[in-house]
Order: C-alpha cells, then structure tokens, then sequence
C-alpha cells in the first residue's frame, strides 16, 4: 500500500482554476482506478460552478475507462469540452468506443476560453 503523499506510477494532479463563464481542470499523470474516486469529487465540484467545463487533458499520460465514463457522465448531466492534443492511448479509446466525436476538443486553453470556438475540433456525428 502507497503511504500518503508518496510518488507512484498512479498519482494523477488535478488543478481546478476558475474562470469568468468556465471551470478548468488540468489533468496530468495517470487517471486510473487509484483516482477515481477523487476525480469524481473534481468534476462534481467543477460542474456545482454552473460554469461551462473544460477538461485539459494535454498533461493526462494515461486515461483508462474510468476517466472516459467520468467524462461521459459530465458530458450527459452539464457539458464538458476537451483541451489537447490528447495522448495516443486517450484518442484511440475515444475512437475504439466510436464517441471521439462527442466532444469538442481544443488546441489551446485561450481558444477554449474564445466565445467564438472557432479553432475546436469535433468531428461529424
């Protein structure tokens, strides 16, 4: 068993920031089973913003099912929009589930904060 605090190949950083119209967390490391639970409390507490919610994932190394559900929750009850690029593990489980195409994903955090979204890829349903 991993003592608090200590570095293991399942650690996974969440940072939430706030802005004016979104909530934003930051992923980086590992989204597993070790984390899901806490990454639950994450996105309950971004979506209680009420604020649009975007979910950067260009630091995530790994994402397993239990991230995708998590997003796929988030999606259904409130909305959520990707930053990426996503890892190639990540994108090849949205694309070998055949719902990469609902979400919204955006190269940078200042075009997923642009009103106009121009610069997000989604690809046709």
């Amino acid at each position: 068993m991993d003592a608090p605090g200590s570095s293991t190949d399942h650690d996974l950083i969440v940072v939430h920031t706030a802005f004016p119209d979104a909530h934003v967390l930051m992923l980086r490391g590992t989204a597993n089973a070790h984390a899901h639970e806490d990454l639950e409390k994450d996105l309950a507490r971004a979506v209680g913003t009420g604020h649009r919610l975007i979910v950067d994932l260009t630091a995530l190394e790994h994402g397993d099912e239990n991230l995708l559900g998590l997003l796929i929750g988030a999606r259904r009850t409130h909305g959520v929009e990707l930053i990426g690029p996503l890892s190639p593990s990540f994108q090849h489980r949205l694309d070998t589930a055949g719902i990469a195409h609902w979400f919204t994903i955006h190269p940078t955090l200042a075009t997923a904060l642009t009103p106009s979204h121009n610069t997000a890829t989604r690809r046709p349903s």
